[in-house]
């Protein structure tokens, strides 16, 4: 098994809409690249446009990359990437941020191209990671990256349905990923491919870690069911758990996602976080500075966890590279 550490690395205030958007916690990055240093782990910083915008913060994650201590990829907000249009929905940070698969296939290719030249004409590499932002993915996105010569996603969430949040007002919403694999796998094309290297999310404890058809049912039906309510607050309450350093987590839950994946023999851990959880105030999930203190023990216990597991640390693009099916 082997562990890949990926930021969502955007602006500071994504939901304060019709605004132009900061990037102040990137200055927060370089403290939480120092720890990564000290573990040998190299994390994927997956980028926005208005992070490739900013001379300041670009600087800081290029001196990363030149030192070979992190990898450089893709994150898609597409109300932060040109092109846009003056309707509902196609606004630079719009009030509607609409889902990657809601676009048609020829804005969002615009959008994808325009971000990874982007990328290249900043850091000075192709990049070859992908995330959409609000984990907006399904087989078209696919496409459309692999048409751009990318290698892997890592956007879906297994577990999640994520249809009742809205992006485009008359649109379809998020995807629903109750029902996807936790396993890396492909999405094969005429003459061509992409990897998924799903973000890890198990359900870790019985009867949901055993069986994919009743746990398929509880977590699509739980929010509507009064008995499904009763068991989430008495037996399910923190299920599924995501590969995540949120307030919630603590270093048991991660020996539990550790010890799920182990027994489903996942070759993979992927972790997710945003680089807006590293400032103070930044985050709903990191407001304080004692709550950033938190957030670092967390991490510090959770990499000496994976040194005890012996787990090595890959970046996506790494992990793509040596993968096989």
């Amino acid at each position: 098994m082997k562990f890949i550490l990926t930021i969502d690395t955007e602006g500071d205030n994504q939901w304060d809409h019709g605004h132009i958007l900061t990037v102040e916690n990137i200055k927060f990055i370089p403290r939480f690249q120092h720890l990564c240093n000290k573990y040998r782990i190299k994390p994927t910083y997956l980028v926005t446009s208005e992070v490739c915008d900013n001379p300041i913060t670009s600087d800081i994650l290029r001196d990363f990359l030149l030192s070979e201590s992190a990898e450089i990829g893709t994150h898609l907000h597409s109300w932060t990437t040109p092109p846009f249009l003056e309707r509902e929905g196609y606004r630079y940070n719009d009030r509607y941020h609409v889902y990657a698969n809601e676009l048609p296939e020829d804005i969002l290719n615009e959008k994808i191209k325009y971000l990874t030249l982007q990328i290249e004409t900043v850091f000075g590499i192709k990049p070859l990671s992908f995330r959409s932002g609000r984990y907006g993915f399904n087989r078209n996105v696919a496409k459309v990256l692999s048409d751009n010569g990318y290698l892997v996603d890592s956007s879906v969430t297994p577990l999640i349905d994520w249809s009742s949040n809205p992006g485009l007002p008359d649109g379809q919403g998020g995807p629903d990923f109750i029902d996807s694999s936790p396993y890396p796998y492909r999405y094969v094309f005429e003459d061509r491919s992409i990897l998924e290297f799903p973000i890890t999310i198990l359900a870790t404890r019985f009867p949901l870690n055993r069986y994919e058809d009743l746990s398929g049912y509880y977590f699509r039906n739980v929010n509507s069911r009064l008995g499904l309510k009763i068991l989430r607050k008495f037996l399910f309450r923190k299920q599924p758990l995501w590969l995540r350093p949120h307030p919630d987590m603590n270093i048991d839950l991660f020996k539990e996602i550790i010890m799920e994946a182990k027994r489903i023999k996942l070759p993979y851990l992927v972790m997710m976080f945003h680089s807006s959880e590293l400032m103070p105030g930044c985050s709903i999930y990191r407001k304080t500075n004692e709550s950033i203190e938190e957030l670092y023990n967390l991490l510090e216990e959770f990499f000496d966890l994976l040194r005890v597991e012996d787990i090595a640390p890959q970046t996506l693009t790494e992990a793509a590279k040596t993968f096989e099916l």
